[in-house]
C-alpha cells in the first residue's frame, strides 16, 4: 500500500481536529442603499450569526439570528443565496469547539432602519455601513468577517438584483 492517502480519504477540519463541532448561520445584510449591517461585539466589528437549532434549516437559523441580534423586522429580510462558510474555534466554559458558520446574503427591504442590539449577547451597536466606507472598519473587522465581505464585494456586490 502506498504512503499517499487514497482519494476517497477526505481530509478536512471536522475530521482533523479532535473538537466537537457547532453549526452556526448568519447573514450579510444589504439594503437598497448598498449599506451592509455590522454589529459591534467584544471590541470587534462582526455580522449577526448564531447556533443552528436541532432540525432547523440553516437558512431559517440565519434569518432568526439576524432578527434576534439586530432587531430588524424579519418580514423585511429575504435570503438572496448562500455565500461561503467559515470555520473558527470558540470556547464555552472549559470546552473548546470548532464552529462552522454558514453565511447567507440577505436583502433588507427597508432603509437604514432602527436596530436594537442584543445587549445580552454582548452586542453594543448595530451600524449600517456603505460599501465605500468599509476600509475604515478593516482594522477592527474579524478576519472571518473580512473574508465573507471580501467574497461578496468581489463577486456579488454589483450584480443587479433579480
Amino acid at each position: 500500500m502506498s504512503n499517499k492517502r487514497r482519494l476517497d480519504d477526505k481530509i478536512n477540519l471536522d475530521n482533523t481536529l479532535d473538537l466537537p463541532i457547532i453549526a452556526s448561520a448568519g447573514g450579510l445584510v444589504c439594503n437598497r442603499f448598498h449599506h451592509i449591517l455590522l454589529i459591534f461585539k467584544r471590541g470587534k466589528w462582526d455580522m449577526p450569526k448564531g447556533r443552528v437549532e436541532v432540525d432547523q434549516p440553516k437558512d431559517a437559523a440565519a434569518l432568526r439570528e439576524v432578527n434576534e441580534e439586530t432587531g430588524l423586522n424579519i418580514d423585511k429580510l429575504t435570503i438572496q443565496g448562500k455565500l461561503v462558510s467559515t470555520w473558527h474555534t470558540t470556547r464555552h466554559g472549559d470546552i473548546k469547539y470548532l464552529k462552522k458558520t454558514h453565511w447567507y446574503l440577505m436583502n433588507y427591504d427597508g432603509d437604514d432602519d432602527d436596530t436594537k442590539p442584543q445587549i445580552e449577547e454582548g452586542i453594543i451597536e448595530c451600524r449600517w455601513v456603505h460599501i465605500s466606507e468599509l476600509p475604515k472598519y478593516q482594522e477592527l473587522l474579524r478576519p472571518r468577517i473580512n473574508y465573507v465581505v471580501d467574497f461578496w464585494h468581489r463577486n456579488m456586490a454589483y450584480v443587479p438584483k433579480k
